[in-house]
């Protein structure tokens, strides 16, 4: 006998983003180097991690400073100002799916080799992931699973659009929260009651309007299993 399943498929995107306030300078130095990002999240595509830039101020000019923490790493020489002015790829999670990093970035004078300054970085992937992954499909109208988001915009609401070549049901989830976007919420797989065909291309988006050209966007597929 033939049975079926629900399941929402691999889904595609990863990204980070990043949230820094700066940092004094470490305890063992005379020195009032801080560090500072530009931004307070950076959200990478598929294609590779955001650039994040980073600045400091009291640094002994003509130096030259190396900034590391994670997969971070860049480097710059000291202006007459005591400054520093560089870019690096944000710090990437050793996972996939939605969840969090803290990695503390250190600034380190590279004449001296004295630690000179920290600050903490968090990170971040654009993604959704579904727990349990699929359900009988008996259970589709009714059964609510947990939808976990990360990376999406903060404050506003996330919703997911079934389509077939156009929207043909569509959910709202909640608001994502702090700097790095997240949520956590139990749904229907499917909010279209049962659904009626094999297969739906699902996007989660940060608008109330499905785009195809939206940012932040998640996009996987919702199929049904014959085993």
């Amino acid at each position: 006998m033939t049975t079926k399943d629900w399941r929402l498929g691999r889904l595609a995107a990863a990204t980070v983003c990043v949230a820094l306030t700066a940092s004094g300078a470490l305890a063992a130095q005379a020195s009032a180097a801080t560090l500072t990002l530009d931004r307070a999240c950076y959200v990478n595509t598929a294609s590779g991690p955001a650039q994040m830039a980073i600045s400091g101020t009291g640094f002994t000019p003509g130096d030259s400073v190396s900034v590391s923490g994670g997969t971070t790493f860049a480097s710059a020489t000291v202006d007459s100002a005591g400054d520093i002015a560089t870019t690096a790829d944000a710090p990437e999670l050793t996972a996939d799916g939605p969840g969090k990093l803290s990695t503390t970035l250190t600034a380190t004078d590279e004449t001296t080799g004295q630690a000179v300054a920290t600050a903490t970085a968090l990170s971040t992937n654009l993604a959704v992931a579904t727990k349990p992954g699929s359900i009988p499909a008996r259970e589709i109208k009714h059964k609510k699973i947990t939808f976990s988001f990360s990376g999406f915009t903060p404050g506003k609401e996330i919703w997911g659009f079934y389509l077939r070549k156009k929207v043909v049901a569509k959910a709202k989830f909640g608001k994502a929260s702090g700097p790095c976007g997240t949520l956590t919420h139990k749904a229907l797989l499917y909010p279209g009651g049962r659904p009626t065909k094999d297969q739906y291309n699902v996007a989660f988006e940060s608008t109330s309007r499905y785009s195809k050209k939206a940012f932040p966007s998640v996009v996987g597929k919702l199929s049904i299993l014959s085993f």
